[in-house]
């Protein structure tokens, strides 16, 4: 198993008139899709997948997290459910491989590179 999680918030919600037709939050359809695609795609370095009650960012909703350690913290906002999976995983693969986590941003996909919400940088190594 790799150190490299995908956290996703699966409490996230859109505006209340489409709550009421979803039966499942935003943030859980996400959750869902990225993990049936992950199950099927074969020769790829996985990435954990984690679900998260709540990261916080309720209003910037759908809400991921790029974390390793020793790596950078990629924090993505405002996500589609359906349409960001595709670029989701394709950084997944480009995030596992690269040993610091610094992706070439001209290397990104395109909902990468739009909806980034914070870069962190890794933990100090010597706390």
């Amino acid at each position: 198993m790799t150190q490299e999680t995908l956290f996703v918030c699966t409490l996230c919600r859109f505006s209340q008139p489409e709550q009421a037709q979803e039966e499942l939050s935003s943030g859980q359809l996400l959750f869902n899709q990225l993990q049936a695609q992950l199950e099927i795609l074969e020769d790829v370095d996985p990435i954990h997948l984690q679900p998260v009650r709540c990261m916080g960012a309720c209003d910037r909703a759908c809400v991921v997290a790029f974390t390793a350690p020793h790596k950078l913290t990629f924090i993505l906002s405002q996500l589609s459910p359906t349409d960001a999976v595709p670029d989701l995983l394709a950084f997944s693969q480009q995030y596992t491989a690269c040993l610091d986590g610094k992706v070439s941003y001209k290397e990104r996909p395109t909902t990468i590179k739009q909806k980034i919400h914070a870069v962190l940088p890794p933990l100090p190594t010597n706390l």
